[in-house]
């Protein structure tokens, strides 16, 4: 097994609904100069790389069926 430590990074593609919900709950100023300079583009897709223990504090998963960001993250190789 390998260990994954909260504070790495993953990518992930935030939806529509987790913008509004980022915008609502931290504001705009901290999107524009903490999450928005974290953006990938990596097979003509956008992606933000953000340590996990922050998504998940950010982004938290609702009991909804609205998601906040994509089902599918990566996880850098090194």
């Amino acid at each position: 097994m390998k260990k994954f430590n909260i504070n790495d990074c993953i990518y992930i593609q935030i939806t529509e609904d987790g913008r509004k919900h980022l915008k609502e709950t931290v504001g705009g100023e901290y999107v524009k100069h903490c999450i928005k300079n974290r953006m990938e583009v990596v097979d003509n897709e956008v992606w933000y790389k953000l340590q996990f223990h922050v998504v998940m504090r950010l982004l938290p998963i609702p009991n909804t069926t609205t998601l906040l960001f994509k089902t599918d993250i990566m996880f850098d190789n090194k």
